[in-house]
């Protein structure tokens, strides 16, 4: 499984189709949203990443039924991107040629194929310049494209693109209160120094997630990515932020789970980060907990340190009152 805080959110928050469907429908073509019957769409199992990609790509794969032909499906392949990728095209052509191939082993009866719509999420901070289309990939002298066109794959991905879409339209577009909170989490809590100014405007968000079914554990997965990505939230602010905006009927839960949340969110975190080897991770949350103290010398003894050193580090740095304590053979 990848290890990407990006991939855990995306996963984890659209992974459901009520929300994925929410993200899908604000940045597929009218005429495509207007053809699914979306209280079908179903998340389909498995993953059609390459193995040795895997740390770095996540894929979401939905079925839906169309609305004038019940009895066949389409399908929506939906990824993420915190980069531009030049071979995205080529990329996802191999994935959906995977998923034709399972279609044909699991309808060995049925000649025809279903179609697949690819959706790529972009939340980075370049513009995306990649081809969107896999035609331009191919190498084709421009005197000889259109007696070849009919004879070459082609086939166009919907980009939704975070940085150029206005908070004003993620919120008005999105339907899903949980699928919001995702998006503007990915757009802006690795970036922006006023996130959580960003935060605190989106708290009737904030509230909606939080008042929702499974509300708690939706919030606390919003709350371990801004800890895990940002540079500029400390956990004690975000966790005034909590007590604040979500009410006073919650505030006890809070100031106990809220906690909880945040503290689990970073143990996790750092865990998962070690354990792929993810050291600047460590680093970079012993920084914000103990700042100049974290100099060539102590960035030296991380670096160096062995799987159980880390291990115990890891597990000190909620309870440690300093660096020498934590850091203590």
């Amino acid at each position: 499984m990848s290890s990407s805080p990006h991939d855990a959110l995306f996963k984890a928050a659209l992974g459901d189709p009520q929300h994925a469907g929410a993200v899908l429908r604000s940045v597929l073509p009218q005429v495509v949203v207007e053809a699914v019957e979306w209280p079908t769409l179903t998340r389909r199992p498995g993953s059609f990443v390459d193995p040795v990609m895997r740390e770095r790509h996540t894929d979401l794969l939905f079925s839906a039924a169309w609305r004038d032909h019940a009895d066949a499906l389409m399908y929506v392949l939906f990824e993420h991107q915190s980069t531009d990728d030049a071979s995205m095209a080529y990329r996802l052509l191999r994935y959906k040629v995977r998923i034709w191939e399972r279609w044909q082993a699991e309808h060995p009866d049925v000649n025809a194929l279903p179609a697949i719509v690819a959706v790529v999420l972009y939340h980075g901070a370049t513009p995306w310049s990649a081809p969107r289309s896999f035609g331009e990939l191919l190498d084709v002298p421009a005197s000889g494209r259109p007696a070849l066109d009919p004879y070459l794959v082609e086939f166009t991905y919907v980009l939704g693109d975070l940085p150029n879409t206005s908070d004003d339209e993620l919120r008005a577009r999105v339907t899903s209160s949980l699928a919001k909170l995702a998006l503007m989490c990915l757009k802006h809590a690795r970036r922006r120094a006023d996130f959580l100014e960003i935060l605190g405007n989106w708290a009737d968000v904030l509230r909606d997630v939080f008042r929702a079914p499974g509300g708690r554990e939706a919030l606390a997965l919003a709350m371990r990515y801004i800890l895990l990505v940002s540079d500029h939230v400390e956990p004690e602010a975000l966790q005034a932020l909590l007590d604040r905006e979500i009410g006073l009927e919650a505030k006890d839960s809070i100031m106990t789970a809220g906690q909880r949340f945040i503290e689990q969110g970073v143990q996790q975190g750092i865990q998962q980060g070690v354990q792929q080897g993810e050291r600047g991770l460590l680093l970079r949350l012993l920084r914000k907990r103990f700042g100049d103290q974290i100099d060539a010398s102590a960035e030296q003894r991380i670096t160096a340190a062995t799987a159980v050193q880390l291990e115990i580090w890891t597990e000190r740095l909620l309870s440690a009152t300093t660096l020498t304590e934590l850091l203590a053979d």
